[in-house]
């Protein structure tokens, strides 16, 4: 195989530019997903989050949602853009920060659900918040620290091009490795809190909100699960050089199941004024029979104490009706 400068082969060039290529892809078609879930939920956006008042969930909600959305143009202008060796030296490393905050905001959703499920549990809250400190220690060596950037060959044989990072270099393929495994194990632990204090308050019956919170949670841990792993497995596989193909379905895709999460329970706890008819119709309803059970109770009561006077002492209620008012009873 031939060898073109420092040890990079004609086939380490060729390859590098199909994962240019291919991530650029990538990088396109997420934000036409953001795009496209943006206005898929506005509506809902508008009635369940933007009314409502300040609050920690919205505060989560407008992160998750609107974060990504505005900075992944500057990510597309630093990777899409043909840029040359100098300027990727100046701008990879910000713009390589951006990605830190991702994962750290869909996941800090995740744990403010569970710890609200489970009672504001002050225990639950610990867990939560240590591996969440872990998982943001871990985000922050993966993205923040020690960016290894393509060798200026590259941009010698191939011309100006984007601003990739070189995932391909030892240490920074193993920090992004953990980074998705620290996301998945985050989910993980959320999942087990929920399922731990439904068993131990035997609050999971068919309809509840228990049962709500579960489907939710393992559908959301299912799908984050299955997105990690295919990245993995796309950045992890030969050559030693790694595809960064997958991690743009790991950085975005969790932010739009957080903002789905957070629409569907405010859904679920937000009544519509049909449903909130049907609901006051049912108090009423309610009411009255109860009124009426009442009622029939202490009439109940009334003649059985009448007749329990009268079988225990018949002189009592005979003999005064009998005698003159003037008459006394001895």
């Amino acid at each position: 195989m031939t060898t073109s400068h420092q040890g990079l082969t004609l086939a380490d060039l060729e390859w590098g530019l199909n994962s240019i290529q291919e991530a650029r892809f990538a990088l396109a078609a997420m934000y036409g997903l953001q795009v496209y879930e943006w206005f898929d939920c506005i509506g809902k956006e508008i009635k369940l989050i933007q009314r409502a008042r300040w609050s920690s969930i919205k505060i989560s909600y407008l992160l998750c949602r609107y974060y990504p959305l505005l900075c992944w143009p500057v990510v597309m202008w630093a990777y899409m853009g043909n840029h040359s060796s100098t300027t990727c030296a100046k701008v990879g490393k910000p713009v390589h920060i951006l990605l830190f905050p991702y994962q750290c905001f869909s996941q800090g959703v995740m744990l403010m659900r569970a710890y609200a499920f489970t009672g504001r549990d002050r225990r639950v809250l610990m867990l939560l918040c240590t591996c969440y400190a872990i998982l943001l220690g871990v985000n922050f060596w993966a993205f923040c620290t020690h960016l290894s950037m393509p060798p200026p060959e590259y941009f010698l044989f191939l011309g100006p091009m984007g601003c990739f990072p070189n995932y391909g270099s030892g240490v920074m393929a193993i920090r992004i490795g953990l980074s998705m495994l620290a996301a998945t194990l985050m989910d993980l632990v959320s999942l087990i809190t929920v399922l731990i204090y439904c068993k131990r308050q035997s609050a999971f019956k068919g309809g509840s909100l228990a049962e709500y919170f579960i489907g939710q949670g393992l559908g959301s841990f299912i799908i984050i699960t299955i997105i990690n792993v295919a990245a993995a497995i796309a950045f992890f596989k030969p050559p030693s050089f790694h595809s960064g193909l997958g991690i743009p379905l790991s950085v975005i895709v969790p932010n739009l199941i957080a903002c789905r999460v957070i629409l569907q329970l405010r859904r679920r706890v937000t009544l519509t004024p049909t449903e909130l008819s049907r609901q006051y119709s049912a108090i009423v309803r309610f009411g009255l029979e109860r009124m009426e059970r009442e009622d029939e109770s202490e009439r109940d009561v009334w003649l059985m104490d009448s007749e329990r006077a009268t079988d225990s002492s018949p002189q009592d209620s005979i003999i005064p009706s009998i005698l003159p008012r003037h008459c006394t009873v001895t």
